[in-house]
């Protein structure tokens, strides 16, 4: 195969459209995008979408991740790097990653440092709707108490990180609402990440796979839809709107930043 393009960053916070973003821009092979693989923190974590996919190809990610022994834990994203990505390149042109914490960005460009970054942005008060029902459905989870207080504290430790990656690196922000709205953004993503992928890559492929998912699935379908962009108006419980908005008073910079207002 040619020379791998870049390898590519998204940076998300929880419920900003990452998993849509992520499956769009897989499709072999041109790109695979890693769901949450933590590899910054010292691990790797597979997901069965990516396990399944790659097997397909020959590639057994369990088995090559069973290699490393806990006393070579810190080295593991450079033995992805080294050891792996050559399997990779031999059926996909472009490799990528999706996470949703950030605390080991750096280690990433450390040992990719022409990658791409992709920021992914949300309105706080649909995310916290949005994170509320999946709370409620047992579906998801978070840390601690949920209320407004504990999930803009966790929003905004995230969005500290996405500031460091804006200010040290070239970043392309994509706000879930564009994603979902505007046909062109996806082109400029592409461009951006020098992607030479000729379509919408598998949406839906997560959710499908997915129990706890099979809700945004019916919902979604295999499409990036406009279904949940502004949640909160279309919201009957007035006061899961207000909670929604002390989410949003309590993170002035982050709504700032992304150009959100009230």
């Amino acid at each position: 195969m040619s020379k791998m393009k870049p390898f590519i960053y998204i940076a998300s916070l929880r419920r900003t459209g990452s998993t849509v973003l992520s499956e769009a821009l897989t499709l072999l092979p041109y790109s695979f995008i890693f769901l949450e693989p933590n590899l910054g923190k010292d691990r790797f974590s597979i997901k069965k979408r990516d396990a399944g996919m790659f097997l397909k190809h020959g590639i057994d990610l369990e088995a090559f991740k069973k290699n490393w022994s806990e006393n070579k834990q810190k080295y593991i994203i450079e033995s992805f790097k080294r050891e792996l990505m050559p399997h990779l390149a031999s059926c996909v042109s472009q490799i990528g990653v999706k996470e949703i914490h950030h605390d080991g960005w750096r280690k990433y460009r450390q040992h990719f440092p022409e990658m791409k970054f992709l920021l992914t942005g949300r309105d706080p008060r649909d995310i916290y709707i949005s994170l509320y029902y999946r709370m409620k459905s047992g579906k998801g989870n978070f840390p601690g108490i949920f209320c407004p207080e504990a999930v803009a504290n966790d929003l905004n430790q995230e969005f500290q990180r996405q500031i460091e990656m804006d200010k040290e690196n070239d970043c392309l922000k994509i706000r879930y609402e564009d994603l979902c709205t505007n046909e062109k953004i996806f082109d400029k993503i592409l461009s951006f990440v020098e992607s030479e992928i000729p379509a919408i890559g598998a949406v839906g492929n997560f959710n499908a796979l997915n129990p706890k998912r099979q809700d945004e699935y019916e919902l979604h379908g295999g499409h990036i839809t406009t279904k949940r962009v502004n949640r909160r108006h279309h919201e009957p419980d007035k006061n899961l709107v207000m909670e929604a908005q002390r989410t949003f008073d309590l993170m002035p910079e982050y709504c700032k930043f992304w150009d959100y207002k009230k």
